[in-house]
């Protein structure tokens, strides 16, 4: 049986382009993300992932509903949730990824490709990060317009 992890991911995008690593194991190119460890929530991963992965400082952007409570903290929604299959070179997981949309809010660039998202048909990922990027990228495009 796979063993099933709770991932978080970003998705950063500028200026029409989506900022992508390419993965060290899979060999494919992807948005900055991975496992969130047990003394982390899923904002907290992908903030740490991000930074290194890629040596930007992001911050999660998403609705939130303004739920206040004494005990309760309310975080930003994901833009998606995905239950993935990876299939790793010497194992499979089953990742639930928490994908984000996040803002750029310092650091240095040291790592990763930036993409025209009009080109991300052209790279080499899979199916389901084309459409993420997609999905971002018109949700981003219709905050803007609104």
């Amino acid at each position: 049986m796979p063993r099933k992890c709770i991932v978080a991911s970003g998705v950063l995008m500028e200026n029409g382009k989506v900022l992508l690593i390419k993965h060290r194991l899979l060999g494919v190119y992807i948005y900055p993300g991975g496992h969130v460890e047990p003394s982390e929530t899923p904002t907290e991963a992908v903030i740490r992932e991000f930074e290194e992965e890629t040596g930007l400082r992001v911050e999660p952007i998403g609705h939130i509903h303004g739920v206040r409570d004494k005990d309760v903290v309310e975080r930003p929604l994901p833009l998606l949730i995905l239950e993935e299959l990876v299939r790793y070179p010497d194992e499979v997981h089953v990742h639930f990824d928490l994908i984000y949309l996040v803002r750029r809010v310092g650091g240095v660039q040291t790592e990763g490709y930036w993409v025209d998202v009009d080109d991300v048909d052209k790279i080499e990922t899979y199916p389901n990060v084309r459409w993420v990027i997609k999905i971002a990228h018109d949700t981003i495009y219709r905050l803007r317009k609104v």
